[in-house]
C-alpha cells in the first residue's frame, strides 16, 4: 500500500484555511504476489539446501512438493520469489511482479518443451517447467489486477485574521 499526503494553505479574505489531502493505494494483486514471493523463495531455499551449491548445480536433485529441483532451480526461484516480493511491497512496483511472472513462463517453457539433455543439464523435470509455466501465469494475472484508491480531504475553517 502507498500512502501520499498533501497540503495545501490558502489565503482567504477573510483569513488562511488550511486543506490535506490524502490518498491510499492498494492492489489485489500485491497479496497473491506476495504469498507466490514467499512459496517461491522458501522453495528455492529448501532446494539449494537439500542438493548444495558446493559441486555441480543440476546434481543431485531433490523432490519439493512433488516437483523435481536442483540447485539451478532452486537458486531461480530464489531469485524470482525475492523479485515478487519487491513487486509486492508496493502497488507501483506491478512491473517488476510481471517480470517475474514473465521469467517464470519462459524458463517453465524451456523446461517443459526442452529434450532430455536440456532437463539433464539443468537437473529438472517437464513437470518442473509447468510448474513455471501455470505459476508465471498466475503472477501476471496478478500484477494487472487494478488498484483500488481510497482519497481523503480535510480542510480546516479558516482562521480570522485582523
Amino acid at each position: 500500500m502507498s500512502v501520499h499526503r498533501h497540503d495545501d494553505v490558502v489565503t482567504t479574505p477573510t483569513g488562511t484555511a488550511r486543506s490535506t489531502e490524502r490518498s491510499s493505494r492498494f492492489s489485489p494483486g500485491q497479496v497473491i504476489t506476495g504469498i507466490l514471493g514467499v512459496v517461491l523463495a522458501v522453495i528455492g531455499i529448501v532446494a539449494v539446501t537439500r542438493s548444495g551449491i558446493d559441486g555441480s548445480l543440476n546434481q543431485p536433485v531433490t523432490e519439493i512438493v512433488g516437483i523435481t529441483h536442483s540447485s539451478y532451480v532452486g537458486l531461480f526461484e530464489l531469485f524470482v520469489g525475492l523479485v515478487l516480493l519487491l513487486g509486492a511491497s508496493s502497488a507501483g512496483y506491478r512491473g517488476a511482479a510481471g517480470f517475474a511472472g514473465a521469467l517464470l513462463i519462459v524458463g517453465g517453457v524451456v523446461l517443459a518443451a526442452g529434450n532430455l539433455r536440456v532437463l539433464l543439464e539443468v537437473g529438472a523435470k517437464q513437470s518442473t517447467g509447468w510448474m513455471g509455466i501455470v505459476l508465471g501465469a498466475i503472477a501476471i494475472s496478478a500484477a494487472m489486477l487494478p488498484s483500488l484508491v481510497r482519497t481523503s480531504r480535510v480542510v480546516e475553517a479558516p482562521v480570522v485574521t485582523e
